[in-house]
């Protein structure tokens, strides 16, 4: 018997990119992690989110510029707001902290939500936030879902200048390495190779390197995968990396410091262990604080 004919897919019709034009928007930074935003009550969610229309827009040379798009929806079933959130390559991703705290500042602008305690919605899971503190130092905070599948140590080959390798999910993947100098980590070369570590599995996962400052506080630096490359900071990435230093007995109280590529600081409470074993501190539901603002806001003319 033969095979039937086996018949072509319908050719893929070209992206209209004129359709964008209109579209109002918000650019916001969360520690120099940047991202672009719409208000899903003003534009539908599929207008902007097909993954060719989101390279486009995240492009730094021929778009808006960011490492990530952001469509805000009220929503209920337990949450007010749903965030979705997509990588500069168009890939979606369950969680991304950095978006979380700048989805809390503007679901407050745009009152979607109360900036005094509002519910957010994302693959990983709902998350509580709010508004802190009052004028030019307010920020925002987020209570994270509890961080899973601690590993202090793996069976990675570590390079010249790093101490020990973790991981840890906090929402999404991440190693991190304790090193002696985050900044001279050659992140471009070791990056890739640490993002796809075949014990990784196919999806990969984010890499942070952390050093100690003579402050007190941790530098770090991050290679994120969806960008792939280094980001001026990642909020999942920084509550990974405290949780870890926790892990590894290095975190001294419950609020960890860590400063990004872009010179601000996130904030990290842990929560409290009882002390009798280091690797359980900050293995419940940790936040995160850190900046959230809006650079400016526009309208798509043409992209």
């Amino acid at each position: 018997m033969r095979d039937p004919a086996v018949v072509p897919a319908p050719p893929v019709p070209p992206v209209d990119f004129t359709a964008l034009a209109g579209l109002p928007f918000t650019k916001m930074t969360g520690s120099g992690n940047d991202f672009v935003f719409f208000d899903g009550r003003l534009t539908p969610l599929d207008r902007v989110t097909s993954p060719e229309v989101i390279r486009r827009i995240c492009n730094r040379n021929n778009g808006i510029g960011a490492d990530g798009l952001v469509v805000l929806e009220p929503t209920g079933d337990g949450a007010d707001v749903t965030i979705h959130y997509f990588n500069s390559d168009g890939s979606p991703a369950d969680l991304c902290g950095n978006a979380t705290l700048c989805s809390t500042t503007l679901a407050a602008q745009l009152e979607m939500a109360s900036p005094v305690g509002m519910r957010l919605a994302t693959g990983a899971g709902v998350i509580s936030s709010r508004l802190t503190g009052h004028g030019p130092g307010q920020l925002p905070e987020i209570d994270l879902q509890p961080v899973t599948d601690v590993r202090p140590t793996l069976d990675i080959k570590r390079a010249p200048g790093e101490q020990a390798i973790g991981l840890a999910v906090a929402g999404i993947p991440h190693l991190v390495v304790l090193c002696d100098d985050a900044e001279a980590v050659p992140l471009r070369e070791r990056g890739p190779v640490l993002r796809h570590h075949p014990s990784l599995g196919p999806a990969g996962a984010n890499v942070n390197w952390v050093s100690r400052q003579p402050d007190g506080r941790w530098r770090y630096r991050t290679f994120e995968r969806g960008v792939e490359g280094e980001t001026l900071a990642c909020g999942t990435g920084a509550v990974a990396t405290a949780v870890l230093l926790g892990a590894w007995g290095l975190a001294v109280g419950l609020v960890v410091t860590i400063v990004s590529s872009s010179g601000r600081p996130l904030q990290v409470r842990l929560p409290a262990s009882d002390g009798a074993n280091a690797e359980e501190q900050g293995r419940g539901q940790p936040s995160l604080r850190g900046e959230g603002r809006v650079v400016f806001r526009g309208v798509i003319a043409a992209l």
